[in-house]
């Protein structure tokens, strides 16, 4: 059932890709991370990844369009210079105010524990300490070189989200897979509605989910159907086919059928 269900997401995904002007070719740029595990495409990414829900997006808008925000953002972290920023702030408050100095604009409620501007910044902090002090740079690219999950990465990955303030596991997998990790997927709301439906368990946890991901992976690339397919390219497509969001050609369609193609095949 896992090789016909792939067969059938990517069918409908070039359909559906088509329809918003993105042919089959264009597609593949999606299953390729947007990063690698240079010093600062790991802090970019990081960047984005710590701001990639959806009440921090709308305040941060480290990936708008508009890149005000995001310059602002890598200004105050010298161009996302890991060591130089760890050297230069000695807390959270100071990336904060060196962001209100740079032109953010934090309406955040005073009533609440944290504005999302001031959660944002204690991210980063931990996040420069981690990767400046915590032996993080190499341990992301370690992970990087593996090919396989097993309960040592997923250890990892639950050392590293609980080290870094607002990160959590979701958004820690964001990260990891974005630096390159293509054996992990994002337990996202998407991946996990379509997981969950798969498996007709809502008890499913997130590591259940990046386990059941890869082994999907594995299935469709040892049956020969596509030996390019990794759990972050299974998580693409269905993304895509959620969302409709072909972000980096700037398109967008209005399609949600995933869960028809699951029906078919149950």
């Amino acid at each position: 059932m896992q090789i016909k269900l792939y067969k059938a997401l990517y069918r409908n995904l070039i359909s559906y890709a088509s329809v918003a002007g993105v042919d089959e070719s264009a597609l593949q740029k999606y299953f390729i991370p947007e990063g690698n595990t240079s010093s600062n495409s790991i802090l970019f990414r990081l960047c984005s990844s710590l701001q990639n829900s959806g009440m921090m997006r709308n305040s941060i808008k480290f990936n708008d369009k508009d890149t005000r925000y995001r310059d602002i953002v890598k200004k105050v972290l010298f161009g996302f210079n890991t060591e130089k920023s760890a050297a230069t702030y000695s807390d959270w408050e100071s990336i904060y105010n060196a962001m209100l100095a740079g032109g953010i604009t934090d309406n955040g409620s005073k009533e609440k524990k944290e504005s999302n501007w001031e959660k944002y910044c204690r991210g980063l902090y931990d996040g420069l300490r981690f990767l400046a002090y915590g032996n993080g740079e190499r341990i992301i690219k370690d992970l990087v070189a593996v090919s396989a999950l097993t309960d040592q990465e997923l250890k990892e990955i639950y050392t590293i989200s609980n080290q870094i303030h607002g990160l959590g596991f979701p958004l820690t997998c964001d990260w990891l897979k974005e630096c390159g990790c293509t054996w992990l997927a994002k337990p996202d709301v998407h991946i996990s509605r379509v997981v969950k439906y798969l498996k007709s368990d809502e008890k499913f946890k997130d590591k259940d989910i990046l386990m059941m991901m890869f082994s999907w992976a594995e299935t469709v690339k040892s049956s020969g159907e596509d030996m390019g397919a990794t759990a972050y390219k299974i998580d693409k497509i269905i993304w895509l086919l959620c969302t409709g969001e072909f972000y980096l050609d700037d398109r967008r369609v209005g399609r949600e059928a995933i869960y028809r193609e699951i029906d078919a095949l149950i």
